[in-house]
């Protein structure tokens, strides 16, 4: 799959910088916000029950309040607020966004988000501000211009495809499906800007879902949204060519390795876009999808203990960038049967046994974990990105693979109810360095707490 950057909070098509705050966030235009708040007014602060002290612009201390923050409605824009009311307003304290709160007597534009009405909140990353900031005005605008009550609401969105172009392409003249929850299917088709807007519909859920030209491919074909009364919901599609890669990683006597995690970058480009594959966890199969056309090169990245010092293996299977063989896609085309070997001193070895509670009892579904894989050399390298884990079947059986040349501390961890309570249990952690198949290993969980992971190594 390819790198993804376009559901980052929301979308950046609908984010806009958040503005007069100490932080960067996200945050949507008045009516897409109006669309995902819960309830709007204006109202006085009142007091929190978390007092914090900040610096204003001038570098004089300013006394700001948060916790649970009450205010006094004086005006409602959205849902049922009248007089006293909390809202739970976060203060980010020890954030990067620094120490967030307001100012007790002063009016706010207040924004609360929530399953309902009772248990609001509202922050840094919202458009909850003061009525008399200069960042108001928009709000001020659009709040005191909405329509009539039962007017309906807006549904707008965007499709772009990511053609290693250093940005986002848009997709013009895409049809789009909107359809309500009674099954109606009203067409839209995007802009030259790859935009789309239906407006005046029903409040109510609707399911978006693009026609998407050949050769193209998204991770999310339809999106559910909700449209509140004059509101406006917001939805963005990232699409790619659906170009891929298939092949077959294993040792140098033929044992699968179901663990891999492989990059590919364009050749001869140094900051090219990188896109990555991942074992499909059977015969050592792995794949990557959602590559345009191109030539690429093939690697695994071995850790180091030092990350400067990891050490890219590439494909068919070789240290040496220059030696690496290119992989050539076309547009919308499928590379199959690659066999990429793994370096020789890298053998598959399976780790099997059987993980029981205190009482001897098999424990099913708990999670057991090869931690802290590293060579036995004290420079060399390991082959695994993440520590290898799996779930135990109904009897505790579990199977993992590892490597010889590698050392893990094998440890297994799960949850138990003791008295209504949630009890923290696992295996005292055992050091392996597989040389051959290792069976019938004896696991058993009987230590309480949080375990060190590789503290006994």
């Amino acid at each position: 799959m390819t790198t993804k950057h376009g559901f980052l909070l929301l979308t950046l098509f609908f984010l806009l910088p958040a503005t007069g705050f100490a932080c960067s966030c996200g945050t949507g235009d008045p009516p897409f916000e109006y669309n995902r708040a819960k309830a709007i007014f204006i109202g006085k602060m009142l007091g929190g029950t978390e007092i914090l002290t900040r610096k204003n612009q001038d570098g004089k201390p300013l006394s700001i309040e948060a916790g649970k923050v009450r205010f006094r409605v004086d005006e409602n824009f959205k849902g049922s607020l009248v007089g006293e009311v909390i809202i739970h307003v976060a203060s980010m304290k020890g954030t990067s966004c620094g120490d967030y709160g307001l100012k007790r007597g002063v009016q706010y534009i207040v924004y609360g988000y929530g399953d309902d009405e009772q248990s609001l909140s509202t922050g840094v990353c919202t458009r909850t501000v003061e009525v008399e900031s200069k960042y108001a005005k928009e709000d001020l605008e659009f709040l005191r211009q909405l329509p009539a009550p039962g007017t309906g609401g807006n549904l707008r969105g965007r499709i772009w495809a990511d053609l290693r172009a250093g940005g986002a392409t848009p997709l013009p003249k895409m049809k789009v499906h909107i359809r309500s929850a009674d099954s109606q299917d009203q067409v839209v088709t995007t802009d030259k800007d790859g935009a789309f807007e239906l407006k005046k519909i029903k409040p109510g859920k609707y399911q978006v879902e693009p026609e998407w030209p050949e050769y193209y491919t998204t991770d999310r074909p339809i999106v559910e949204v909700i449209v509140e009364d004059r509101g406006t919901a917001g939805v963005a599609f990232e699409a790619y060519r659906n170009g891929s890669i298939l092949g077959k990683m294993q040792d140098v006597d033929g044992r699968p390795y179901n663990g891999s995690f492989l990059h590919l970058v364009e050749k001869g480009i140094v900051k090219g876009r990188s896109t990555y594959g991942h074992s499909s966890g059977e015969e050592g199969l792995f794949s990557f999808f959602g590559v345009p056309p191109g030539e690429y090169l093939m690697y695994l990245e071995l850790e180091g203990t030092d990350y400067k010092k990891n050490k890219n293996y590439y494909y068919p299977g070789t240290f040496v960038q220059a030696e690496a063989t290119p992989i050539k896609v076309g547009l919308g085309s499928k590379v199959e049967d690659l066999l990429f070997t793994l370096p020789k001193e890298y053998k598959v070895r399976t780790l099997a046994g059987q993980v029981v509670w205190a009482d001897g009892k098999p424990a099913a579904e708990v999670e057991v974990m090869l931690l802290c894989p590293q060579s036995v050399k004290a420079n060399g390298h390991a082959l695994e990105f993440t520590p290898p884990s799996v779930k135990t079947d109904e009897q505790g059986r579990f199977q993992l693979e590892g490597f010889t040349g590698e050392v893990y501390w094998l440890e297994a961890r799960a949850t138990r109810k003791q008295d209504g309570k949630a009890v923290e249990v696992h295996s005292p952690t055992m050091k392996i360095a597989p040389t051959v198949n290792m069976e019938n290993l004896k696991v058993i969980l009987s230590e309480r707490g949080f375990s060190n992971g590789c503290g006994s190594k």
